[in-house]
């Protein structure tokens, strides 16, 4: 009897044991599964932010750029929506430059101050994640960041720091399975906030690049511009000089034969011809001269808006003959300009006529004006037929015409450039992309000392 209870005593000594080693191996399996699931995940987000780095090294269009890390963190965090906040214009501070997934619609201001306490939360060695609601405990006097990062239902913020600065902000929303972001997620998104940081910072200097080779390439063809202009006006002046004198010998001549005509009819209606011929050629000579050699005027404080007004009353009634609607979009007060009210009524005058001969069937000339970058700059625009891109760059060369029927000689735009260029501006002409062309006069604004 005491046997057999000895050894039921042992049988169920060994089944306990059994039992805690069945228990501890299921313990085991269990910390073994859930440390490779998490093995598994870290070698994924690795392999992502390896992936995400080659690719932030190829993509140098920061558009495109932001949209594929925020395609990427939807993905792979599951989450409703993120957005990436980047250092404005002024460098004074950070607006949403990207978002996906968001309703921006309810959005009451979109930007946060750099100098805001909020980053004072940061880190700014490396990119950290923090929570929304520790950030609103520790900063309850940063209402309106906390407000706005709210108002985009954020519950992680992970600043992006380069060089010990904050060059944005990544925002991310809750998980669409409500689950918490673990301290991998966190350290994910840190690390892919960092990579952003350096991209986004190689994609803005790729810009800044590309600006100053734009400009540079702008200024080169300027100058060959200048250059090309400045040859044909001498080539013109020396041309005028030599045809001058003979004319004038002409016109004199001309007014001899008139004088002794006498009442042969034929005779004076030939000389009325030939008269009306020399003044022509005199009036080319004289628009040759003027470009090369533009004549000495007295200048003066001068208000544009007025001389446009007084110039628009002139022409009024031969643009209603022509139906040509004249609109004007300028302030009554702009800043003046020191120049020669006459002159510059002529280049004006010399844009408003170009533009009609280009709308045989009427249409309307937009005059636009405002103050840019220390000049007035008026935009003379119409509804015409335009300028093929081949001439655009040809369109201010002496003696060149796109006009037909020859009724254009090719140096009233020259001699609006002779002008212009005499006044310390600019004049340029692009076409509009809803049809006709536009012509933009750019001159200095009159600072009275």
């Amino acid at each position: 009897m005491v046997e057999n209870m000895d050894e039921d005593y042992e049988k169920m000594r060994n089944t306990d044991k059994v039992l805690k080693l069945e228990e501890e191996i299921s313990k085991n399996i269990d910390e073994l599964t859930s440390a490779n699931r998490r093995l598994r995940k870290k070698i994924f987000d690795l392999y992502t932010i390896f992936e995400i780095s080659r690719h932030l090294n190829s993509v140098l269009d920061t558009d495109s750029l932001l949209d594929g890390i925020l395609l990427t963190i939807i993905g792979q965090m599951g989450v409703s929506g993120c957005a990436i906040f980047t250092v404005d214009k002024d460098g004074k501070a950070l607006t949403i430059a990207k978002s996906r997934g968001l309703t921006l619609s309810k959005v009451k201001t979109s930007h946060i101050p750099l100098d805001s306490r909020l980053f004072q939360a940061t880190d700014e060695k490396r990119s950290t994640a923090y929570n929304i609601i520790e950030l609103e405990k520790k900063f309850p006097e940063c209402k309106k960041e906390i407000e706005l990062l709210k108002s985009i239902d954020c519950s992680l913020v992970i600043p992006m720091t380069l060089k010990n600065k904050i060059r944005g902000l990544l925002v991310v929303t809750e998980r669409m399975a409500h689950t918490p972001f673990f301290e991998d997620d966190k350290d994910f998104l840190a690390i892919l906030a960092n990579q952003l940081s350096v991209a986004i910072e190689n994609a803005r200097l790729f810009e800044s690049e590309k600006e100053a080779y734009y400009q540079l390439a702008k200024a080169q063809r300027q100058l060959v511009e200048t250059e090309k202009l400045a040859a044909l006006g001498q080539l013109s002046a020396r041309v005028a000089h030599e045809v001058n004198n003979p004319l004038g010998i002409m016109k004199n001549y001309l007014e001899i034969i008139s004088q002794n005509a006498g009442s042969f009819g034929k005779l004076d209606n030939y000389v009325g011809i030939l008269r009306e011929e020399v003044n022509r050629i005199a009036a080319i000579v004289r628009q040759l001269l003027d470009f090369y050699h533009p004549r000495s005027v007295e200048k003066s404080e001068v208000n544009l808006s007025n001389v446009i007004d007084e110039l628009i009353v002139l022409v009024s009634v031969q643009m209603e003959s022509n139906q040509i609607e004249l609109k004007k979009n300028y302030p009554p007060d702009m800043p003046c300009v020191w120049a020669s009210s006459e002159q510059l009524k002529q280049v004006f005058l010399n844009l408003i006529m170009n533009s009609r001969d280009f709308m045989p069937d009427g249409g309307e000339i937009i005059i636009t004006g405002r103050e840019e970058n220390g000049s007035v700059v008026l935009d003379f625009a119409d509804s015409g037929t335009g300028i093929e891109e081949k001439e655009l760059s040809k369109v201010f060369d002496p003696f060149y015409t796109t006009k037909k029927d020859g009724t254009g000689t090719g140096l009233g735009l020259s001699v609006c450039y002779g002008i212009v260029q005499n006044h310390g501006g600019s004049i340029s002409v692009k076409n509009r992309p809803e049809g006709g062309a536009q012509f933009t006069v750019s001159l200095p604004v009159y600072h009275a000392r």
